[in-house]
């Protein structure tokens, strides 16, 4: 017995493959991007999302490890929810807001660039009669939020350049000698 294949049923899936890969769609997953910090280590209070921070930059290219040359603390995760709209008919609106707050320093502690915060929000519409579906699209919601973040996080620090750091290095050592010179004096 012969198979033979329809175009009929062949005819769609190749329209819609070619739409997609037209428009620019891809999978998330790795991010190209040559990153000039070979090694790095995190940490945080926040362990799950560290963990998946770790995961993230191993993935990318960069090596995690506890001797590295640059520490990447997470200072905070915030998640908050507000109401924008006032309930009509049963119905409102919410902000949902994911904000992360980073600190770059080097292995001896000398912080750099200042406090990075990166945040993303979404807006869902919310019914008064179906909480159970309202909590767990706003489960969905933070975690995509959550996975924005973790990307975001991985292009900023792969982004920086090593010039950038250096000079930012530079400039960081140049503050605190300052700083402890104007301490020595007012002593």
């Amino acid at each position: 017995m012969t198979r033979r294949f329809h175009t009929g049923a062949i005819l769609p899936l190749l329209l819609i493959t070619s739409l997609l890969t037209a428009c620019g769609f891809q999978l998330r997953g790795k991010v190209d991007i040559a990153s000039e910090i070979a090694q790095l280590s995190v940490s945080g209070s926040d362990l799950p999302f560290i963990r998946d921070l770790r995961k993230a930059l191993t993935f990318n290219g960069i090596e995690i490890t506890d001797d590295a040359q640059y520490h990447l603390q997470l200072t905070s995760l915030k998640r908050t929810t507000s109401n924008e709209t006032q309930a009509s008919a049963g119905q409102y609106e919410r902000l949902l807001t994911l904000k992360a707050t980073y600190q770059l320093s080097t292995s001896d502690g000398l912080k750099l660039f200042g406090p990075i915060v990166l945040s993303n929000e979404r807006y869902m519409f919310q019914d008064k009669n179906l909480t159970n579906a309202a909590q767990s699209e706003e489960t969905i919601i933070f975690d995509q939020l959550r996975q924005d973040l973790l990307l975001t996080t991985v292009r900023r620090v792969a982004g920086i350049s090593g010039e950038a750091l250096r000079q930012e290095e530079v400039r960081a050592r140049k503050v605190l000698e300052a700083e402890r010179k104007a301490l020595e004096s007012k002593q």
